[in-house]
């Protein structure tokens, strides 16, 4: 099968993508931040991404990223795969604008211009500017006859006249049948940073404190987080890593004989958010109904927001006139 571009549907009223070849289909929802919703591995008929369990709603058009807490994000969150610009985590506020959780650039929407549809290629760009920051985002995505991987390369440019501080995340989340009791992670890191606001009665681990990976040696005993606990244990931690010889991370389950290896450049991503939302996130919007992880490269900690990530050093800047760019790579594999 050739690669092919479907641009003609929508989803939930908001403008719908398909990118696809012989290996992979891939779902993009420019209308609604650019989000990737689906990508599905042929062999096993699996999308791998999140899907997410509650009722969630197109954001209204126009300006978006009110600070309500958490919920602006929650309300419009499908699931799948966002680019979070320019605060993760939150809410915060920096520069004056206050931002909801994970700011402002998945609840705006993209516009779509064809970069290459042929047989052996297709690529679309998703272009926005934001509202409550000086930040024009341009976003390739493509994916090439014969490689079972989408490549998601991104920039993102200071449109205002002063320095700006910000963050950067790679809002993936993989879910079931993928994550499953069966499956194992590897990742080249070093560091567990367990983030200082954990306190959900269903975490496991102790809020700031810091451990070697794999194993966490708790006062409770040992935590491989390597290892995905069944949904009746209940569990919910959120945690960074770091300390990379590379960055990458493979998620696999023998059982599908499918695995996922996500690659983006850690000299800039410096931390891999590991959200854990295993049957235990029993507050609103999931109330336990979700089982999945957020695998998230990101360069900045803690998920408080960008104003502690400032405080503490880990924010990044943008001179005016500035590009940062990006590019982020999802594959899928057999695994036996």
């Amino acid at each position: 099968m050739a690669c092919t571009l479907t641009d003609e549907y929508t989803r939930r009223g908001i403008d719908a993508l398909f990118l696809e070849n012989d290996h992979l289909r891939v779902e993009i929802l420019p209308g609604k931040g650019g989000d990737v919703t689906e990508i599905r591995d042929k062999r096993t008929d699996v999308n791998v991404l999140f899907e997410a369990p509650h009722e969630w709603r197109a954001p209204a058009s126009g300006t978006v990223g009110a600070p309500d807490g958490a919920f602006s994000f929650l309300d419009h969150y499908p699931g799948g795969w966002q680019s979070v610009l320019p605060g993760a985590g939150g809410p915060s506020s920096a520069h004056g604008a206050p931002l909801a959780l994970h700011g402002e650039s998945s609840l705006v929407p993209f516009e779509t211009t064809v970069l290459t549809d042929t047989p052996d290629e297709v690529g679309v760009r998703l272009s926005a500017s934001l509202t409550r920051y000086p930040f024009d985002i341009e976003r390739d995505v493509t994916l090439a006859a014969g490689e079972s991987a989408v490549e998601v390369s991104e920039r993102v440019t200071n449109t205002g006249a002063v320095e700006v501080d910000y963050s950067w995340l790679q809002h993936i989340a993989l879910g079931e049948p993928l994550v499953a009791p069966e499956a194992r992670l590897s990742v080249p890191c070093e560091t567990v940073h367990v983030d200082p606001d954990q306190t959900a009665d269903t975490a496991r681990l102790p809020p700031g404190e810091t451990f070697e990976w794999p194993v966490c040696e708790t006062d409770d005993g040992p935590v491989d987080l390597r290892e995905f606990p069944a949904a009746g244990e209940r569990v919910h931690d959120l945690v960074a890593l770091a300390d990379f010889s590379e960055g990458r991370y493979t998620l696999s389950n023998p059982d599908l004989e499918l695995g996922v290896t996500v690659e983006y450049p850690d000299s800039f991503y410096e931390y891999l958010w590991y959200w854990q939302p295993l049957g235990g996130f029993e507050a609103a919007p999931f109330f336990g109904r979700n089982y999945n992880v957020g695998l998230e490269p990101c360069t900045s900690i803690p998920n408080s927001g960008v104003a502690d990530a400032v405080e503490n050093g880990t924010a990044e800047s943008l001179g005016p006139g500035e590009t940062q760019s990006s590019t982020v790579r999802l594959a899928t594999h057999t695994v036996k």
